[in-house]
């Protein structure tokens, strides 16, 4: 267990041809209305995507992830080693990566809830790297304004010094989504947030007009990478 309480585990896969593309489709409408269940899981939500980078009204439909919350690291290893969806949606994947975190800081709630644990003082350790989960529900009457807008900010966003990856995922398309960003150092983040020319206008602008109904944010310590971390689309 991880000092602050709980594990995050995060897995992409990614799917080409039809075959496998409708198959990793129908496994996450499966999951869309059933939920994830496994011993230990705190939360879980497998997640589409959206085309390039993920900042789009399009679908990516050959991108999906896992986002997981845990009590145990090795609940965790059990569920992405023996769990029938996801051993099945493996034998289609072209690739698979992900990572394991422990939550530093964050606040909001996801589909009301709060699963996350944080102690008030975590702080990640030396030259570790950090990720980052933005999250959040787009009032149906500002969807037009939030997407109008996305362009702007997403535009050049993988040459931004310091981000390894970063790719918007949702549960459904336009109004349920996120955003899980992999940087090399919490400098570098901090960069980002508090001097980037593209991210500034985008906070002012969500302050102003009200997008969302619920939002999240959790930024999060990278304490293993899965699998071989992949370039931007």
């Amino acid at each position: 267990m991880t000092p602050s309480g709980r594990l995050i585990a995060v897995r992409f896969m990614t799917f080409s041809g039809f075959r496998a593309k409708w198959r990793a489709f129908g496994g996450m409408g499966l999951s869309l209305r059933h939920g994830l269940e496994a011993p230990g899981l705190c939360f879980g939500k497998m997640l589409g995507s959206g085309a390039g980078n993920g900042f789009s009204v399009w679908p990516d439909w050959g991108t999906y992830t896992w986002f997981t919350v845990w009590e145990r690291s090795d609940d965790a290893e059990a569920f992405f080693r023996t769990d029938a969806m996801v051993t099945d949606l493996r034998g289609y994947a072209t690739l698979e990566w992900g990572f394991t975190a422990r939550p530093l800081r964050g606040h909001g709630s996801w589909n009301g809830q709060q699963p996350f644990v944080f102690d008030g003082s975590a702080a990640p350790a030396e030259g570790a790297r950090l990720a980052v989960l933005t999250r959040a529900s787009i009032k149906r009457s500002q969807a037009w304004r939030f997407w109008w807008n996305v362009p702007a900010v997403s535009r050049n966003v993988e040459r931004h010094p310091g981000l390894r990856y970063a790719k918007g995922v949702g549960e459904y398309p336009l109004i349920e989504q996120a955003t899980l960003s992999l940087w090399n150092s919490a400098a570098e983040l901090d960069a980002f947030a508090y001097q980037s020319q593209q991210h500034r206008p985008m906070v002012q602008k969500t302050r102003k007009h009200g997008w969302y109904s619920e939002e999240m944010f959790v930024r999060m310590e990278v304490l293993d990478v899965h699998g071989e971390l992949p370039t931007f689309p």
